[in-house]
């Protein structure tokens, strides 16, 4: 149970977290957890006693796999999570203030070493890792490095991972307990240099191999070969698993960030997408002729937009593409240099006022454009 300073400091962060929604419209969510750590920043070690927990991190996926694995343990009770997907420490914070036994926490890479000391999780869920918003992850090896460190310390928790990724696979090599998964094999955009030894990888047919060992040759289960979000819903199972839950089939829409909306008789379906890896996997489901891409570089979205030659977008050649955003020119110049050209558009609204009546239009969208459309 909370000691009385504790409770004092969530009950004023409660008090805030009400006046923001009442007051200024908003979720409440950060600004409750942004109150509480100001109070007592040992809140989330003192919230995590005897508590049930999973902590869900990678590069793509964290905030769908996190929902799922979350529906999956409410067969055994309530759980505590954030819904809107706040990965950092006041999100955290704001989310264990709930009482539940279980909690399922979306944590951002770099703030996973952080909020694992101070959580003493049960379970550990590593979906991947690959480049992204390289002015705050830098290179890859970084947060593999970081991860490496703290997986070796935490003896007493179980990770699972997916082992196909090399460094997610080096990052637990040296932990004491882990359920490594693997489906097949696949190719890794940022796998050409092992990153236990420095020496190239072999690769074949997605199977990878190094001289000093490293490999995804070796695991404890092994599934057929899935779309991302499949996989992830497979590993959101395993880690249920860990506690009793029986096994869920997720739907294809709990697997994607995607919302519809609808503009005259223009319906769309957006997708969010914010790097390569998630934009590759995006464009693997286009199955419209009709296309909006939208592209910005704030924080979030990743500020350097080189990353645009390390897709290929060759499934969009001779569809009608318009592209918006921010950064909608280098988006058309990357186009045009695969000789796909695209018309460009002021913003999502003009683009959508293009299509005929009756068109589904397919959008995949930045970060920031995304959650501007949500709203």
């Amino acid at each position: 149970m909370p000691n009385r300073g504790l409770k004092r400091a969530i009950l004023i962060a409660m008090l805030a977290s009400w006046a923001s929604k009442t007051f200024l419209r908003k979720s409440g969510e950060t600004i409750s957890g942004r109150v509480l750590l100001g109070l007592r920043p040992s809140a989330i070690q003192e919230l995590a006693v005897d508590r049930k927990i999973v902590l869900v991190s990678g590069t793509n996926g964290k905030t769908s796999t996190t929902r799922f694995l979350t529906k999956i343990l409410r067969q055994l009770g309530p759980v505590a999570t954030s819904e809107s997907g706040s990965n950092l420490a006041w999100g955290i914070a704001s989310s264990l203030m709930s009482p539940e036994e279980y909690a399922v926490l979306e944590i951002d890479e770099l703030h996973l070493p952080s909020i694992l000391a101070q959580t003493n999780p049960k379970v550990v869920l590593l979906l991947n890792l690959t480049r992204d918003q390289l002015h705050r992850m830098h290179e890859v090896k970084r947060v593999a490095e970081k991860w490496r460190e703290i997986a070796e310390l935490a003896t007493e928790v179980t990770f699972v991972v997916d082992v196909d990724d090399p460094y997610v696979n080096y990052a637990t090599a040296t932990a004491s307990k882990v359920i490594r998964i693997s489906f097949g094999g696949r190719s890794h955009p940022d796998g050409a240099v092992c990153p236990q030894c420095g020496m190239y990888l072999r690769w074949r047919d997605g199977i990878y191999d190094s001289d000093c060992g490293l490999t995804n040759r070796s695991y404890d289960k092994k599934y057929e070969a899935v779309s991302a979000g499949e996989r992830n819903a497979i590993l959101a199972n395993v880690a249920a698993g860990h506690f009793g839950a029986q096994w869920l089939t997720a739907n294809p829409g709990e697997l994607e960030r995607t919302i519809t909306k609808e503009i005259g008789e223009v319906e769309s379906v957006i997708r969010l997408t914010k790097n390569p890896a998630s934009w590759t996997e995006a464009l693997t489901s286009v199955t419209s002729k009709d296309i909006i891409l939208i592209l910005n570089s704030r924080e979030v979205d990743g500020i350097d937009t080189s990353w645009l030659f390390d897709v290929s977008f060759e499934i969009l050649r001779g569809r009608n593409i318009f592209v918006t955003g921010e950064r909608a020119l280098d988006l058309q110049y990357r186009l045009h240099v695969q000789g796909i050209e695209a018309l460009s558009s002021e913003n999502y609204e003009s683009a959508m006022r293009s299509f005929s009546p009756g068109t589904k239009v397919q959008v995949l969208s930045a970060y920031t454009a995304f959650f501007e459309l949500s709203r």
